[in-house]
């Protein structure tokens, strides 16, 4: 899907599909989530707009805080445990930001 095209961090090396719609990609720098337009109704706005701030679409989550934004978004993709700190960071660093 994502091999060897664009993303906010260079050129996709690797990419895991997490769920219909939902993909981590890695490049030889950085990496992030991607999530398809026909999901993003599902993630709250202010965590689309972090998302946009650091990648430069509201599809694209870096892999290390706004990534944390899809955990909670789809809880029923990840494990219970990885739900818990990803809300804790969201909490934390993303929506006071966006306060």
């Amino acid at each position: 899907m994502f091999v060897g095209k664009s993303s906010p961090w260079g050129i996709v090396q690797d990419e895991e599909v997490i769920a219909e719609g939902i993909v981590y990609v890695s490049t030889p720098s950085h990496g992030g989530i991607w999530v398809s337009p026909e999901l993003l109704g599902r993630v709250q706005e202010a965590m689309r707009d972090y998302a946009a701030y650091w990648s430069g679409s509201s599809c694209w989550y870096e892999e290390d805080c706004a990534a944390q934004c899809v955990v909670v978004s789809f809880p029923e993709h990840f494990p219970a445990e990885q739900v818990e700190r990803a809300q804790a960071i969201v909490d934390r660093y993303v929506l006071k930001v966006a306060a």
